[in-house]
C-alpha cells in the first residue's frame, strides 16, 4: 500500500529537519565561533581585569565612601610606589605606576584592583603603621596583585555603586595565594631597600587584633595560619648574607603619618 499524498509531505518535512538541524539559525544572525555543542567560551583573564579596574568609579561614587587628599600625602606615596617599582623592574612588567587613594574609615585594611590602584585606610595609617618598611610591605603586596591580577573570579553585576564591604569580599585570596603574595612582598621590600622583618611584624600586628582586622580578611583562622607559614618561609630562606634595610623611617614618612592624623580629626 502506497502512503498518501500528505503522509510523504510529512516524511519529506521530517527528514528536512533531520538533516537541517545542525546548521539551523535564525534569519539575521551570525554564527558565533565561539560557540560549540552548547558551551560558550568565558570571558578571558584580561576582560575580567578590564571590568574589575572600572569598578573603582563605582566604588568611590557609593554614598558614604569618603576619600582624604592632600597634596604632601599624595606625592609622598606616588614617590614612594615608584620607588617599589623601580628597584624592581625585573618584576615589573605590567604595572609602570600606581595611584594610592586614602578611604576615610576607621577600619584598618587595605586592597588594590587592576591597572594600579591601591587603597589604604585612615584607621590603617593612623593606628598600625609604626615603620616606613611596614608601610613598603602593605604597599608591595598589592603591587604584586596589580601586576599579576591577582584576584578571585566572581560574578559582578554592576549597580552603579559598590560598598567597601563588597569591594573586599571581591579581592580576598586563599590562604595559598597570600602567601606566595607574603613572599614576593618579602623580596621586594627588601630589594626596595627596605627591612623585610617588619612584613613580619606587619602579619603579627593583624594576628593580634584580629577583632580589628575581620573586615580586612574575612575568616580570622586564616592570620594565625598565614603567619606561621610565613615565618616557616623565613627560617627556611634566612641567610647571613641578607641585606639589610633601613632602620628609621624616613622625614617623609612622619610628614605623612601627620598629614593623615590632621585629616581626621
Amino acid at each position: 500500500m502506497r502512503p498518501s499524498p500528505a503522509a510523504r509531505v510529512s516524511y519529506l518535512i521530517i527528514l528536512f529537519l533531520a538533516f537541517s538541524c545542525g546548521t539551523l539559525r535564525i534569519p539575521g544572525t551570525k554564527k558565533n565561533p565561539q560557540m560549540f555543542r552548547g558551551r560558550v567560551t568565558g570571558v578571558t583573564n584580561k576582560d575580567y581585569s578590564d571590568q574589575l579596574a572600572s569598578l573603582g568609579k563605582a566604588f568611590l561614587s557609593t554614598p558614604g565612601i569618603k576619600v582624604l587628599t592632600t597634596p604632601n600625602a599624595d606625592r609622598y606615596l606616588r614617590e614612594l610606589t615608584a620607588e617599589i617599582i623601580s628597584k624592581n623592574e625585573i618584576f615589573f612588567k605590567n604595572v609602570r605606576s600606581a595611584r594610592v587613594t586614602i578611604i576615610d574609615t576607621e577600619a584598618p585594611l587595605h586592597f588594590s584592583l587592576p591597572k594600579g590602584e591601591l587603597f589604604l585606610s585612615r584607621g590603617l595609617i593612623q593606628k598600625y603603621l609604626k615603620h616606613e618598611s611596614m608601610l613598603v610591605g602593605i604597599l608591595a603586596y598589592e603591587l604584586v596583585r596589580t601586576e599579576n591580577s591577582l584576584y578571585p573570579k566572581k560574578l559582578i553585576i554592576p549597580i552603579g555603586y559598590l560598598p567597601l564591604e563588597r569591594m573586599l569580599g571581591l579581592s580576598r585570596l586563599t590562604l595559598e595565594e597570600k602567601i606566595e603574595t607574603d613572599k614576593w612582598a618579602h623580596y621586594l621590600t627588601v630589594r626596595s631597600g627596605y627591612g623585610g622583618e617588619y612584613y613580619l611584624s606587619w602579619l603579627q600586628t593583624q594576628n593580634r587584633n584580629t577583632a580589628d582586622f575581620i573586615l580586612q580578611v574575612g575568616d580570622v583562622n586564616l592570620i594565625n595560619r598565614e603567619e606561621s607559614l610565613f615565618k616557616a618561609f623565613l627560617i627556611k630562606n634566612y641567610t647571613d648574607n641578607e641585606v639589610v634595610g633601613k632602620k628609621n623611617s624616613s622625614k617623609q614618612f612622619y610628614a605623612f603619618l601627620n598629614s593623615i592624623r590632621d585629616q581626621g580629626l
